[in-house]
């Protein structure tokens, strides 16, 4: 789904995105949006804490509904969505995922998911290809099996999200079309380094793209050390196409001091300017609503949709207000400085915008995230 195409064919809607840094109050279409659908999870990964909290808040029941899902997924795309994002926990421990993704799939929006795949038996498989789901991206930290289940938290883990991911890509290759296959790596001081194995085993295995996370994580021996990353943005100008894109966070500060510290945060950032305030939304496990996912860290809260409140009250609550304000006079949340999703997004509303160059005129959505 072109971005691009969408923004300049909506009457007026290009305009306001070339003012938005002038006038705030703008209205935008919400056009992305993520849902988390549970805090369970079958995995036990070292640096997670959403299992954690899966054990300690929902205790096996999901506080949002099948039909509140729903609803919302309505309420949206009455007000423009054109793409999901459902994630966790594990999203395939939803017995109602099915219905979820067909109500989605029927509104015409573009249905991402991430899952770890340990779970993607054959009806899974089968489900996803035949029901509309663009992207499916699988958790893959490691190309050994050993390292990979040690930082997952399970024995058996690597084999099972193989599997998973055969089953996926055998199925498509029967019909002949279905989803994307891609792939996310958590990249963390004790991984960083294997990599460049990790990138040969999932060209030899038929994944089709490649986004590495960094590690958010208050410990700090976690974190991978300044020349670490100084090799990786070396080394990873080989691995295009596959790498979604080679994030800011790559480009190490010639600054001294910012360059020898261990903090991912302190590479240099995508600029501050992001206009997820104005058109995405994040809505977690418990029914919380945020401008985006890195905004749990420090972002106020919009709204809760667990109770019965409306979608429109929380677009339009003073405290949503505030935050685009502040976007758009250079007051960033300092976790902004750091981010790395809303990057495609940015880059051409940027564009329109014309706050930064157009690089790609062709960028669109057909990437997967």
């Amino acid at each position: 789904m072109d971005l691009r195409t969408i923004v300049e064919r909506e009457e007026g809607l290009a305009d306001r995105v070339r003012r938005l840094r002038s006038d705030p109050d703008l209205h935008l279409p919400v056009l992305t949006a993520k849902i988390k659908l549970t805090w369970r999870c079958n995995l036990r990964c070292k640096v997670c804490r959403l299992w954690r909290l899966g054990a300690a808040l929902d205790r096996g029941v999901d506080l949002l509904g099948t039909e509140r899902i729903m609803s919302i997924l309505s309420s949206l795309h009455r007000r423009g969505l054109r793409k999901i994002h459902f994630s966790g926990g594990e999203v395939l421990l939803r017995p109602d995922l099915e219905e979820i993704v067909r109500h989605a799939a029927s509104l015409g929006l573009q249905v991402n998911l991430t899952t770890n795949g340990t779970l993607m038996d054959k009806d899974k498989a089968r489900f996803l290809v035949e029901n509309r789901v663009h992207t499916v991206v699988f958790s893959v930290d490691a190309a050994s099996r050993r390292k990979h289940d040690a930082l997952r938290g399970v024995e058996g883990a690597w084999d099972l999200t193989w599997k998973g991911i055969q089953r996926l890509q055998v199925r498509r290759a029967r019909k002949g079309h279905g989803p994307i296959v891609a792939v996310n790596t958590v990249v963390m001081r004790n991984n960083i380094d294997s990599l460049p194995d990790l990138f040969r085993l999932l060209t030899e295995r038929g994944v089709e793209s490649w986004r590495l996370l960094p590690v958010r994580t208050t410990d700090r021996r976690v974190h991978p050390k300044a020349e670490q990353w100084a090799a990786l943005a070396v080394g990873s100008q080989a691995w295009q196409p596959l790498l979604l894109s080679r994030f800011p966070l790559f480009r190490v500060q010639t600054n001294t001091t910012r360059a020898e510290s261990d903090d991912p945060s302190n590479q240099t950032p995508q600029t501050r300017f992001c206009f997820a305030p104005w058109c995405n939304l994040f809505v977690d496990a418990n029914g919380e609503v945020l401008p985006c996912c890195t905004g749990r860290q420090e972002m106020p809260i919009l709204g809760n949709v667990v109770r019965p409140t409306r979608i429109g009250e929380i677009l339009g609550s003073e405290v949503r207000r505030e935050i685009c304000a502040g976007m758009a006079s250079g007051h960033a949340f300092q976790v902004c400085a750091s981010c790395y999703e809303f990057g495609e997004e940015n880059s051409v509303l940027a564009q329109i915008a014309g706050l930064m160059p157009s690089r790609n005129p062709k960028s669109n959505w057909g990437e997967p995230f």
